[in-house]
């Protein structure tokens, strides 16, 4: 049915193929990323890591050795829209997966606004500094993400459907997990920059909140049609 449907909107039989495609394809490029990214600065992962979990030492460390706009932090972040986009295609799974293709593009959208997002905050406040640790702790986490669910994606696509399933699961939590763990971490650092309560809350509401919300409920409703 969804292979009719997406040949009836003009999209060609080439990219109408099942996941482990476009599996492949996305996870060639990830582990590429990651392999770019480690020979280019081989300390930034140790950083990375200790920076996520350390986070007082953001400013330091990103004016160090975690360089945030190095080519190992472009790729590690790219690689967490990769990895991340065969999550989300895996666990909505569909009778043909060329949308994972389409949530690839979505998710470079959705983090395009939201910095666009962040960047009118920071006018609107007149408060750039506050902002832009906000930001960076955007980068940091989408990395770590991305360098923890990509070596458990490739491993477990070998084990039987229903483990991976789980383990694809479990690796959705996680992110949920550090997107709540860098937001707390944020809203600390805005207060502490003086950032009004209501334009946090506005900004929660608008470029947090909301996208998670609609996320859920395109899972729900697509579990719901699937039974």
């Amino acid at each position: 049915m969804q292979s009719e449907l997406l040949l009836s909107i003009g999209i060609g039989t080439s990219l109408v193929r099942d996941y482990e495609f476009y599996f492949w394809l996305l996870m060639g490029a990830s582990l590429l990323c990651i392999a770019i990214a480690k020979t280019s600065n081989q300390y930034y992962f140790s950083s990375l890591f200790t920076t996520a979990i350390i986070n007082r030492q953001l400013l330091q460390k990103t004016q160090e050795v975690l360089k945030l706009n190095s080519t190992s932090s472009v790729l590690l972040t790219l690689n967490y829209f990769l990895t991340t986009s065969l999550l989300v295609a895996y666990i909505a799974q569909g009778d043909y997966q060329v949308m994972t293709l389409f949530i690839f593009a979505g998710l470079i959208a959705s983090g395009l606004l939201k910095w666009a997002g962040m960047w009118f905050l920071s006018y609107l406040t007149q408060n750039r500094q506050g902002i832009i640790e906000h930001g960076m702790n955007h980068l940091i986490y989408y990395q770590v993400g991305g360098l923890v669910i990509a070596p458990v994606l490739f491993l477990s696509h070998f084990f039987p459907d229903n483990i991976y399933y789980s383990i694809a699961f479990g690796c959705l939590i996680f992110l949920v997990i550090l997107i709540i763990f860098r937001e707390i971490q944020s809203i600390g650092r805005a207060l502490k920059a003086r950032i009004a309560p209501l334009y946090i809350i506005l900004y929660l509401c608008t470029l947090e909140l909301m996208p998670l919300v609609l996320i859920i409920y395109a899972f729900v409703v697509n579990f719901v049609g699937l039974n």
